[in-house]
């Protein structure tokens, strides 16, 4: 029986709607690019994750490279010509009702920001994570927040549980996990969840509502994008969440 809220990286070439994803925003597609691609934002604000590779790109008269871990954001009703020999992205959008500016967003630079790379989680409890936050509330545009994180070996991350279901929905993409799998959980009932699934690198799983703490294997790390769509324009505050009553005496 398929997984409803999980799609493998094979079955993302084609865009998946908000309506395919069980959301009300949020859309996403997996492009292996290997020729020049012309993107329409249309109606929609958009953000491209390097998940492999390098691409170049051209803005107006503005021209880069986007390398591994790279973002950029794409304003509504704009078009972004992309080129690469052999990378992989991933695409993500949302409706837009603002006009912003067009960004790439180079990894190096938020990595070594202590406001953008944030070390959460501790040790003791194998929660240990690094957080960059790409577009958080402070980054002008209307709905989206992004970012990557990455666990300890074998550890915990998005812990303790915690849901923002009121206020937004959620996708996450596994990538540079190689042969590391991972355990994804989402519920707001233990005893009955909506999925726990084997994540493995390319999956993708969507979260519409509920508790999602995930794990990695002794292996390795779990390692993905987050993806963030505020229901509401402007709304977008990365710490309003609702932490699971009986897990948080783990939240410092």
């Amino acid at each position: 029986m398929k997984d409803k809220y999980h799609f493998k990286a094979s079955e993302l070439f084609k865009k998946k709607r908000p309506e395919d994803l069980g959301l009300e925003y949020t859309s996403c597609q997996r492009i292996e690019l290997k020729e020049t691609l012309i993107l329409d934002s249309k109606e929609e604000e958009v953000c491209l994750v390097v998940i492999e590779g390098e691409v170049d790109f051209q803005y107006e008269d503005k021209r880069g490279t986007a390398n591994f871990k790279d973002m950029v954001y794409i304003p509504r009703r704009k078009k972004v010509n992309i080129y690469s020999k052999d990378a992989i992205l991933m695409y993500f959008s949302a409706p837009s009702d603002i006009d912003t500016q067009f960004s790439h967003i180079d990894f190096l630079s938020i990595d070594k920001n202590p406001n953008t790379h944030i070390i959460t989680g501790n040790s003791k409890n194998n929660s240990k994570r690094d957080v960059w936050k790409f577009i958080d509330s402070d980054f002008e545009c209307s709905r989206l927040m992004m970012g990557l994180c990455e666990g300890s070996i074998g550890g915990w991350t998005s812990w303790p549980p915690h849901e923002h279901a009121e206020k937004r929905e959620e996708v996450y993409v596994y990538f540079n996990m190689k042969n590391i799998f991972g355990v994804q959980c989402v519920y707001d009932d233990m005893n009955n969840p909506y999925n726990v699934a084997i994540v493995r690198d390319g999956d993708l799983i969507f979260i519409p509502k509920g508790y999602h703490p995930n794990v990695g294997c002794p292996a390795g790390k779990i390692s993905y994008i987050y993806c963030m769509a505020s229901k509401k324009s402007g709304d977008r505050n990365f710490l309003d969440l609702n932490i699971q009553e009986i897990y948080k005496i783990y939240s410092d």
